[in-house]
């Protein structure tokens, strides 16, 4: 055997070694990870962030490992990419105010209706139909001597709504403070208004599910919501999908289901323009004085005056590399009139009956609920509270 092949055989035979060398590790650590991570669940939570290991997306994981960022895998270093790009964000896309300032609103006789913001506080002082006052002596309120309460100074619509119609949960989630975390892991930095029932679908909601309805509004942190929010776009997707599928089925036209279409003309010229650039020279010349015709058409139905366009129209003048690279770049897919945004097509399907609305909200409570498994959730908090404003009944699930 020459010193060559023998070089050579070495050489493979060290690199598979230290490729299952760092395969056994990979193994170890991820096994350690997931014990670990399943034993931090039963542990409180300031012991938790100490116990936990750090996240296998960052470069400093593989570091304990004693593995360089420039010796890992192509697609773990994206990862880590995107990882830290999200960090360099958190701020930026974060909320700048806390959510909740926990201003409690009394009726006229000092009774908790609900929180407000401290904003929407000030216009009922502005107003002149509310006033600063402290919490009524002996009330559960008045134990905590940092409540903020305002007075109403006139009997509020809901003041003839008998209370026994709502829940002690609904109740109790209206007039309780509620925490300034992370609902899922209690973190107390950045966070994220996050929509449980997803904006691009709430947003179409009639008002009576929107309007004043809290209820479905949560705080995450960034982690937790990138989390939920990557189960939440696949669940959409998936819905989306599974009615257009029906509306194909049903209508036997798909064409919606595209929100571009190809204009044959406009890509017709393209395609003419780019076999001028490319292999005039080979084409033959009543080609070339055909695709030419196609794109001085074009160009001339993009001039301005009858002047620019009958001198383009008459051919007296090559075509220059500007004309042709306008011709090259012209933008042959246009929007499909008849195309149906997926967030659309999915709140049609509710054709506005109260009940499918309903259930449509309790459901994504529920993926919520099964995703995040959230931890410090706001008192009172039900999956089965009402779902709209005005709402004096508790919805059975």
């Amino acid at each position: 055997m020459s010193p060559t092949n023998t070089t050579l055989k070495a050489t493979a035979l060290s690199i598979g070694a230290t490729a299952a060398a760092l395969g056994i590790i990979f193994l170890i650590h991820n096994r350690t990870f997931s014990k670990r991570k399943q034993q931090s669940k039963d542990d409180d939570d300031a012991n938790k962030k100490e116990d936990e290991p750090t996240s296998p997306d960052s470069a400093s994981f593989y570091n304990q490992l004693g593995i360089s960022e420039e010796d890992l895998p192509s697609h773990i270093r994206r990862d880590i990419h995107k990882q830290r790009k999200r960090k360099s964000k958190e701020a930026m896309i974060s909320m700048k105010t806390k959510m909740y300032d926990n201003i409690h609103m009394l009726d006229e006789d000092r009774e908790s209706l609900c929180t407000i913001s401290m904003k929407k506080a000030n216009w009922y002082i502005r107003k002149n139909i509310a006033e600063w006052t402290s919490p009524k002596e002996g009330s559960e309120l008045s134990k905590d001597k940092d409540a903020k309460c305002i007075r109403l100074l006139f009997t509020h619509n809901g003041a003839n709504v008998d209370e026994h119609k709502k829940s002690s949960s609904e109740k109790l989630y209206l007039r309780s403070a509620k925490q300034n975390i992370c609902v899922s892991c209690g973190s107390d930095g950045h966070h994220i208004r996050h929509y449980i029932v997803p904006y691009a679908y709430r947003s179409l909601l009639p008002d009576d599910y929107k309007s004043h309805m809290s209820h479905d509004i949560v705080i995450l942190c960034p982690d937790c919501h990138v989390r939920c929010e990557r189960s939440t776009k696949k669940r959409m997707k998936r819905m989306e999908t599974d009615l257009r599928m029906k509306m194909v089925t049903t209508d036997g036209d798909d064409a919606f289901c595209s929100p571009v279409i190809e204009d044959a003309h406009l890509y017709h010229v393209r395609s003419c323009a780019i076999a001028l650039v490319r292999w005039k020279d080979t084409i033959p010349e009543e080609k070339v004085e055909e695709y030419e015709n196609e794109v001085r058409s074009y160009l001339a139905d993009c001039c301005k005056t009858e002047a620019e366009k009958e001198m383009i129209l008459a051919g007296n003048e090559p075509l220059t590399k500007v004309q042709l690279q306008k011709a090259c770049s012209v933008k042959y897919r246009v929007k499909n009139p008849r195309y149906v945004p997926g967030s659309e097509v999915v709140v049609r399907s509710l054709n506005d009956d109260r009940k499918k609305i309903e259930e449509f909200i309790v459901d994504w409570r529920k993926h919520f609920m099964t995703v995040v498994v959230p931890k410090y959730m706001p008192t009172g908090w039900r999956v089965d509270n009402p779902v709209a404003k005005g709402s004096s009944f508790v919805l059975l699930v």
